[in-house]
């Protein structure tokens, strides 16, 4: 599973995920700073990496608009924002949960994970 982190997205998170051997791009890295969010999903689409964002109320309705024009996306990935440790965490646990799945067209919302993880 590839991910593109939105600019809301702090670079500590993709350093992090990368020491553990995640692919994962940053719109800084991409060039994209101050990039619309719909180029950031085309980007992220054109990519094939699943966009990993906090902006869920616009992305939420990206998500409508490309599924009512037959527009595909490779994924969007939801999280309130959270402090780096517990994203880092969450994120791992999905991929490792999930390493294989398929997210075309799919809006997931990071999961929590229990306390005593």
């Amino acid at each position: 599973m590839k991910f593109y982190l939105d600019e809301h997205i702090h670079l500590t998170v993709a350093s992090l995920l990368q020491a553990r051997g995640m692919d994962c791009l940053t719109t800084r890295d991409a060039g994209n700073l101050g990039f619309s969010d719909e180029a950031q999903l085309a980007f992220a689409t054109s990519q094939e990496r699943a966009i990993f964002t906090f902006n869920h109320k616009d992305f939420l309705q990206l998500a409508h608009t490309w599924h009512e024009m037959g527009r595909a996306h490779t994924g969007i990935i939801l999280s309130k924002e959270l402090a780096i440790p517990d994203l880092i965490r969450r994120l791992h646990r999905f991929i490792t949960q999930y390493p294989t799945r398929d997210l075309t067209n799919g809006v997931i919302w990071l999961p929590s994970i229990p306390r005593d993880f």
